[in-house]
């Protein structure tokens, strides 16, 4: 798999930093993962699943998700990353600089470097 720094930094906000989002974002990010779900099956937003997860009756949601959900995903990354300093950590292999997998990670997934112990 090839680095994007783009796609490793939206999925490392979304998978990390939840609880710095609105209601509103988290609400939408919901949406967005349930009409993926559908997608996946076949299905449309007539699906009785579709009305249950209450993915069609909320025009803010649809509106936020007009662009798609990797865009609404990347203006939520770009709202917090620009947010006050200490924010949002975003760790950084130290050899390669490019996002690691957690906050706490110390071996980078992409060159392998392992920092386990630095420091100490």
């Amino acid at each position: 798999m090839d680095y994007d720094e783009g796609r490793e930094l939206t999925r490392y906000v979304w998978d990390h930093f939840r609880d710095r989002m609105t209601d509103f974002e988290r609400r939408v990010g919901y949406a967005a993962v349930g009409r993926e779900k559908l997608a996946q099956l076949g299905a449309d937003l007539d699906h009785p699943l579709a009305v249950r997860w209450g993915l069609t009756d909320d025009p803010e949601v649809n509106a936020a998700l007009a662009d798609g959900p990797e865009a609404f995903r990347r203006r939520v990354r770009g709202r917090l990353l620009a947010g006050p300093a200490g924010g949002v950590f975003v760790n950084r292999c130290p050899r390669c600089g490019r996002v690691v997998r957690t906050a706490r990670a110390r071996q980078c997934f992409w060159c392998g470097f392992d920092w386990h112990g630095a420091g100490r």
